[in-house]
């Protein structure tokens, strides 16, 4: 059974596009469990997140590394770089 990932998605100041979402991990999605983390990231001036750092995550060792891995693919305009951007992502099982 597929799970339908919510996320909230609070970037301030940046504004996201369209392929830059976080997909349910596998993982978790197998095991059923939900959760959330939150985050802070930098964009750099090419457009490429760097330096992603978890603040907070629930269940522990769950969702964070492969949150990381996804938003390392992510893309922004180039030209705009960002420091300590903030995220908070909540995965709710359907």
């Amino acid at each position: 059974m597929k799970y339908i990932l919510t996320a909230l998605l609070i970037a301030l100041s940046v504004g996201v596009q369209a392929q830059n979402k976080i997909t349910y991990p596998e993982r978790a999605e197998n095991l059923r469990f939900g959760g959330e983390v939150e985050l802070l990231y930098d964009v750099t001036p090419e457009g490429n997140v760097s330096n992603i750092r978890i603040l907070k995550v629930h269940p522990n060792y769950l969702f964070d590394r492969e949150v990381k891995r996804q938003m390392s693919d992510w893309t922004f305009p180039a030209k705009n770089p960002k420091k300590d951007v903030p995220l908070k992502i909540v995965f709710k099982p359907n």
